[in-house]
């Protein structure tokens, strides 16, 4: 192997690194970003991560759009069950 082409791991990884780094950023964001229930509050029907509501305590999901926006109209109406809490 000559001299000229040597490999220089560094210089091989700096191309990497942001998109190893974005990666990591979006999946940590993903799991921060999960609703604090798993049942409509309005409805009691399984929620859906896709439908969500961002409130003081967390993000609240909702079966559909119709529940989302009973639920943004008057929050206090429908109680919000939190999920429970592994040990």
């Amino acid at each position: 192997m000559d001299a000229q082409r040597k490999f220089n791991l560094p210089s091989l990884m700096k191309p990497l690194f942001a998109p190893l780094f974005l990666s990591l950023a979006m999946i940590s964001t993903v799991f921060a970003a999960w609703p604090i229930n798993d049942e409509c509050p309005v409805d009691q029907k399984a929620a859906r991560p896709i439908y969500r509501v961002k409130t003081d305590e967390g993000l609240v999901a909702f079966c559909c759009t119709d529940c989302m926006q009973k639920y943004s109209k008057s929050p206090a109406s429908y109680p919000v069950k939190k999920k429970a809490v592994a040990k």
